[in-house]
């Protein structure tokens, strides 16, 4: 019974994806044709679209699911 409400849980829930736009960077310090030094630089630009919601808030919150959540939670309830 556990497992089932975990599994349910889990396909539930979302995370959150963030569209990363990276620039690498990289110096070397050379001296008399052999590399001492490498530094490398990496900067990201994180955008997340924060209109997105999760299929379960989506499911529980809009109007046009309400006869289908009603129907879904009696459903559950009964078999319990």
């Amino acid at each position: 019974m556990v497992k089932k409400l975990v599994i349910i849980f889990f396909l539930f829930t979302s995370s959150v994806l963030a569209e990363d736009n990276c620039t690498y960077k990289t110096e070397q310090i050379i001296e008399n044709g052999v590399v001492k030094k490498v530094v490398e630089y990496k900067t990201c630009i994180e955008t997340e679209n924060l209109n997105k919601q999760n299929f379960l808030v989506n499911f529980a919150t809009k109007p046009e699911f309400q006869n289908t959540l009603i129907i879904v939670v009696m459903a559950i309830l009964e078999n319990m």
